[in-house]
């Protein structure tokens, strides 16, 4: 089994989207999604940009966050709730905010599970 960006990309390429692949400045492989298309919840029809980093052992792990990057933003690190969601500064620059879940791997088709965890958070914020 390969594990790490190679099935991360292909993976999420098999389900229609296209990943660039990037060093954050925290050293981390991230992949990110221009132009994501948020489906559901208050910022329907929002295109942002969103970044995931890849573990290295992927699909046996998935990161727990996501990496949004918006203009305006979504929210800002003021908008963090205690238990509800954790907004602080990405590895990936300033212009970029990390919103802090608890996504679960699901050890089969893992990205599509990744995309509607994602898809959740949208809907519930």
């Amino acid at each position: 089994m390969i594990y790490g960006s190679e099935p991360f990309i292909k993976d999420f390429e098999d389900l229609g989207y296209k990943a660039e692949l990037v060093k954050g400045v925290d050293g981390q492989t991230y992949a990110i999604f221009k132009e994501f298309e948020i489906d559901i919840g208050k910022f329907a029809g929002r295109l942002i940009d969103l970044g995931l980093i890849i573990p290295p052992d992927y699909p046996r792990r998935v990161h727990s966050s996501m990496h949004v990057k918006a203009t305006p933003q979504l929210f800002e690190k003021t908008d963090s709730i205690r238990g509800v969601r954790n907004i602080i500064d990405s590895g990936l620059g300033l212009e970029w905010r990390y919103w802090s879940y608890s996504f679960k791997v699901v050890p089969e088709e893992t990205a599509k599970h990744l995309l509607s965890q994602i898809n959740g958070v949208f809907k519930r914020v």
